[in-house]
């Protein structure tokens, strides 16, 4: 259900969460980690040009497609031309969907100062009975490539669970074998969404995203300033400790990146930092390639 608030006489659907990410993986060996986490629940029907987000906490705070301390693009999401709505729509026309959503939310970390990297963000659509009918899910690897689940059900209340082929390579200590189960146990005030990888019937990979939503103000814009300064920056340097955790301690040796092959792996966009991790990679798979 949404988060209703209201300041200065503007009522507002989208929502701040405030909670923990955790992995937990079984291969190489058993590895978990957890870190405090704020996530963006924004209502795409209040992402515009003139974003009401923007009047409400103040320019100098949130904008859409334009310089501010947070800001989200819609270039940062989805293909083609158009709004966050028009995106979406577009994705579920192409899986059949003819019925628009009566709401649709995306869960996501918005640009801090214009830099954002988002392993994960999530469409979640609903009818008007606030049941849910897909769960348009967007993930980033740590090479420049971008790749869409379109998740499509029956409208149903949540939770709601659904399971799919794994397509696009994301960490270099998995191949792109597998299969996905994607939960969706809340959204709105209660935040939670659980992703677990499995392989041969077992369970090789879990992730979990979990909050609690207060509704967008600026007094809380201002509280995440203020608690969660680095955040945003930590992410990819997080990533890049667990990964060096994994070779150095387990001495896994990681898989070689192969060349994206779904129509659903949308773009790439390759810079030096991009290109530098190609190269690391490979001298990491040389360096644990048996020698004759």
């Amino acid at each position: 259900m949404p988060v209703e608030s209201g300041q200065r006489g503007v009522a507002c659907r989208s929502s701040i969460a405030f909670g923990e990410v955790a992995h937990w993986r079984a291969e190489p060996r058993q590895h978990s980690f957890s870190y405090p986490i704020f996530t963006f629940q924004f209502d795409v029907d209040e992402l515009d040009a003139g974003s009401m987000l923007s009047k409400l906490v103040g320019a100098v705070f949130f904008r859409v497609n334009a310089r501010a301390i947070f800001s989200v693009r819609e270039d940062d999401y989805l293909r083609g031309p158009g709004n966050f709505r028009q995106r979406v729509e577009r994705v579920l026309q192409e899986v059949g969907v003819v019925q628009s959503p009566h709401r649709i939310t995306l869960i996501t970390m918005p640009r801090y100062f214009g830099y954002v990297f988002n392993p994960v963000s999530f469409f979640a659509c609903f009818d008007a009975n606030e049941c849910v009918v897909a769960f348009v899910t967007q993930v980033n690897n740590t090479f420049g490539e971008t790749h869409v689940y379109p998740l499509v059900c029956e409208a149903t209340p949540l939770p709601k669970v659904w399971r799919f082929s794994k397509e696009f390579f994301v960490s270099p200590f998995f191949d792109r074998e597998g299969d996905y189960e994607v939960i969706l146990r809340g959204e709105g005030k209660e935040l939670s969404v659980e992703v677990n990888l499995e392989k041969d019937k077992k369970r090789a990979f879990s992730a979990t995203l979990a909050g609690k939503a207060e509704p967008i103000s600026r007094r809380r814009f201002l509280r995440t300033l203020a608690n969660f300064p680095l955040t945003t920056f930590l992410t990819m340097p997080r990533i890049h400790l667990q990964a060096m955790t994994l070779y150095f301690a387990v001495r896994t040796c990681p898989f070689r990146k192969p060349t994206p092959i779904h129509p659903y792996t949308i773009r790439s966009r390759q810079n030096i930092i991009h290109r530098s991790r190609l190269a690391l990679l490979s001298v990491m798979k040389w360096a644990r390639t048996p020698r004759r």
